[in-house]
């Protein structure tokens, strides 16, 4: 059931970037800080979304390897544990 339910949101958000792209075909000027180039809208769109995945997929690693690392070694945030 799981994989269905992830089948079919993936399935949807390609579905609704394929329409946000085939609306979005007008070409913009991006200026980086040392040069600037054209491109399309939905090409932009795709960078800037895949970005935030990135960005967000590497926060969230580092937090679970922090909690994986506080879990293992028993450390809490206030500090070591202590045997009674």
């Amino acid at each position: 059931m799981k994989l269905v339910l992830s089948l079919l949101l993936t399935l949807a958000v390609f579905l609704l970037a394929l329409t946000l792209g085939a609306q979005n075909d007008q070409l913009i000027q991006v200026n980086y800080l040392i040069a600037q180039t054209q491109m399309r809208v939905s090409s932009l769109m795709a960078i800037m979304f895949l970005l935030g995945v990135a960005v967000s997929l590497s926060v969230s690693l580092l937090w679970f390897i922090g909690f994986r690392w506080r879990h293992r070694h028993g450390v809490s945030k206030s500090g070591p544990r202590r045997e009674p």
